[in-house]
């Protein structure tokens, strides 16, 4: 098991490597260290792991998932020169999104749900193992008390992340039936945002680890950061893979799960009035100025809509309920709002068939 804490894979040579030399040098430390080489990805990856294996995974890695806008906060607060605070921003920006129901912690709460977890639970952070918060909170601390050269240097596993998730996105989709494109959406927008993240980290260091001592630092930064999402692994697979005890205070299987009850005899769900309604990701309305009407557009298809459906439309922003929508919409046309909460809710069912609303 490797130790959390960091080893520096340097040469021990005092010479100053090239630009060229010090990027391979840290690529050959992802060669060597990246978790996409420990036992549990493979496992994972190859559809070896059961169902409830699988839900440990998407439990702790949320915790990860939901410190990296805290970790990314700290660096910020780190940086004097705007312009490059307003680069590493997006990163926060990435992860929180730019209101409810966006960014990459909404979309690996999706994935947690899709195995099975209630929401609440998740986010409570109930059941993560103890080594899983040790780690991912030593690497916030980490960020915080290194110079800003170790800490940008930290994230340079995002230049190996693309590989590890194209692998997980086919071996997961070929071996879980339980697993969809919808529940892995997370890793979509990751495809691009790791590697211009990482092109952006790697040209710092390249520019500003200008001594030996300082090229050292930033490959031992890099270590450290491999160790941190390797103990992640370590502490599912002895928990949940190998034989052993689980620990008292973490998951156990049947706990945090939707309850499972009859298949509803009626169809498809239908929408209540405390429901919450947003669009999709990739899902907009839009003003066709050509046909001046607004459309709903998503990929490859468009639908046309009627001025009541535009007006709904209009107050679905994700964190209004239908009733919330239903009675600000009887303030403007002075009509009865539970009648208007009919309406909507019958409307709502038919965009939620056209997988383009999520309630």
């Amino acid at each position: 098991m490797n130790a959390i804490f960091p080893t520096p894979d340097a040469t021990g040579s005092d010479r100053l490597l090239s630009p060229d030399e010090l990027e391979a040098a840290l690529r050959d430390i992802g060669a060597r260290r990246y978790h996409i080489l420990h036992p549990f990805h493979r496992l994972l990856h190859d559809g070896k792991l059961s169902k409830d294996q699988v839900r440990a995974w998407a439990l702790n890695r949320y915790y990860y998932q939901a410190m990296i806008p805290v970790k990314d906060s700290a660096v910020l607060a780190r940086m004097h020169d705007a312009e490059l605070r307003r680069i590493w921003r997006q990163r926060i920006v990435d992860h929180d999104g730019d209101g409810p129901g966006d960014g990459g912690i909404e979309r690996w709460l999706k994935l947690a749900e899709g195995v099975g977890f209630r929401r609440d639970y998740v986010l409570s952070t109930d059941g993560i193992l103890s080594a899983t918060k040790f780690a991912v909170e030593a690497y916030v601390h980490f960020v915080a008390e290194k110079s800003l050269l170790e800490a940008i240097a930290s994230s340079l596993t995002e230049m190996f992340s693309p590989t590890i998730i194209s692998e997980r996105v086919a071996g997961m989709l070929k071996n879980y039936d339980f697993i969809t494109k919808e529940t892995l959406a997370y890793f979509d927008k990751r495809l691009t945002q790791a590697p211009r993240d990482a092109d952006f980290a790697l040209d710092y260091v390249k520019k500003h680890a200008t001594t030996p001592e300082l090229q050292r630092q930033a490959m031992a930064a890099l270590t450290f950061k491999c160790n941190v999402l390797w103990v992640q692994l370590d502490a599912l697979y002895f928990a949940y893979v190998a034989p052993g005890m689980i620990p008292p205070d973490a998951w156990k299987p049947g706990e945090g799960l939707v309850a499972d009850g009859p298949a509803p005899a009626t169809g498809p769900r239908k929408t209540a009035p405390g429901d919450t309604p947003r669009l999709p990701r990739g899902v907009r309305l839009r003003y066709d100025e050509t046909r001046s009407k607004h459309v709903l557009l998503a990929p490859e298809r468009t639908f046309d809509l009627d001025d009541n459906a535009v007006a709904v439309l209009k107050q679905v922003d994700g964190s209004r309920t239908v009733s919330q929508i239903a009675d600000e919409l009887g303030k403007v046309y002075a009509a009865d709002p539970r009648a208007i909460e009919a309406d909507i809710c019958v409307m709502l069912d038919g965009l939620a068939e056209k997988r383009v609303l999520e309630r």
